[in-house]
């Protein structure tokens, strides 16, 4: 076997976390070795996928080129895919069989958006979170939507599964076509179709009637209380809340039914929760390896003392707060010899922010959100959403 690549702190996952961290640990503690390892030398602007997707957002000015942003930074970028983890030598080996080691484990591989592996016909469903997803969804909007789709007198029908953020941002998003599309774009059907009795259910409920207001002002097809159970080419089938079974046309069909742990966490030999996420302490720290492993993000979820799991957003502003923590928790394990021969260091618990503003973009129509308060900003709040994207883009080194 050959030697392992060394490094004092090994990041798994070079999307937002992973890129805060980076930009945090060389500020804060620049004499550090650090490695990243991500399988995508990009990521594209995860937040506003729905406008990358149908060209309202330039592509290419969308995307974190985070590999040069990490040689930039004097770290070393490893693209590799993540394939397990002996959590007690510290020792990640990848799947083309490298190995890698470093004194300190920092766990950002996030979730995954593909429909369940029990659903039949989840082959047929587009992702849009990971680049090679993104790629692939935009290459088969614009054969359904683009100027080359065959015509006929009806137009395309898109189905959107699952009415929490980023499916109602997409169905707004596609039904905003009808108003404003690349040239030779045909505008679609869109329906939405959600299991619950109202779209963001986690919101209150005059959040979900503003939210259904305005994508039925923009034409999508609001399918409440439906049941998805199979997909194929061209349609899906469905069953409503009284049991009728039903085939609906689908040109293409979208999945945003919610995010689930990536399988690799499995294979990482770290403490997880019953449904499969990391479980780590209120320090990010995770369970009883000692405080050189940390995980945080989409793929941690925090468990106290008292068995309490903390909430999460599920979002990228978290991300980049749990790096914040982790980055402190580094700077301070540091300075300690490796073992803690003196004593293990107190740690900081990471702070819990419950909810925090949340900008809903529905194609033509925006609202700006926080707790049960309602912001219509029209507009402005798109416009608002870039401005935050190209601050987070230029923090990292682009349009400097």
């Amino acid at each position: 076997m050959s030697a392992a690549l060394e490094a004092d702190v090994l990041i798994l996952g070079a999307s937002y976390l992973g890129a805060e961290l980076v930009y945090l640990l060389r500020r804060r503690a620049p004499q550090l070795r650090l490695t990243v390892v991500d399988r995508q030398r990009t990521h594209g602007y995860i937040p506003l996928a729905h406008e990358r997707l149908v060209g309202r957002l330039d592509w290419d000015a969308s995307t974190l080129r985070t590999a040069e942003f990490v040689a930039r930074q004097g770290a070393t970028f490893v693209q590799g895919e993540v394939a397990s983890m002996d959590p007690r030598t510290k020792r990640v080996t990848l799947a083309d069989g490298r190995v890698l080691h470093a004194r300190f484990i920092v766990v950002g591989l996030g979730s995954v958006t593909t429909a369940p592996a029990r659903l039949p016909g989840r082959e047929h469903f587009l992702g849009h979170k990971l680049a090679a997803e993104c790629d692939g969804a935009r290459l088969q909007l614009a054969r359904v939507l683009g100027p080359e789709a065959a015509s006929d007198a009806e137009p395309p029908h898109v189905v959107v599964v699952g009415a929490g953020i980023s499916g109602i941002e997409m169905a707004g998003e596609l039904a905003h076509l009808g108003v404003r599309r690349t040239a030779g774009w045909r505008a679609p059907q869109v329906t939405l179709i959600h299991a619950d009795t109202r779209t963001v259910p986690y919101f209150p409920q005059r959040v979900s009637e503003a939210v259904e207001r305005r994508l039925r002002a923009q034409n999508v097809v609001l399918r409440k209380q439906t049941t998805l159970v199979a997909a194929e080419a061209g349609a899906v089938t469905v069953v409503d809340a009284d049991g009728r079974e039903e085939r609906l046309r689908a040109d293409l069909a979208i999945w945003c039914g919610g995010v689930r742990p990536a399988p690799v966490l499995a294979a990482l030999g770290l403490p997880r929760t019953p449904d499969g996420w990391l479980q780590v302490r209120p320090t990010l720290e995770c369970g009883a390896f000692g405080p050189d492993i940390f995980a945080g993000a989409d793929c941690a979820r925090v468990v106290d003392e008292q068995g309490k799991r903390w909430p999460t957003m599920q979002r990228a502003i978290e991300a980049l707060w749990a790096a914040d923590t982790i980055a402190a928790q580094l700077v301070r394990l540091a300075k300690e010899k490796p073992g803690y021969p003196r004593a293990i260091p107190t740690l900081r618990r990471h702070r819990l922010r419950p909810d925090f503003f949340h900008g809903l973009s529905l194609g033509g129509e925006s609202l700006v959100v926080h707790g049960d308060k309602i912001v219509d900003l029209g507009a402005m709040n798109v416009g608002f959403r870039r401005f935050l994207m190209w601050g987070y883009l230029r923090r990292y080194g682009q349009w400097r």
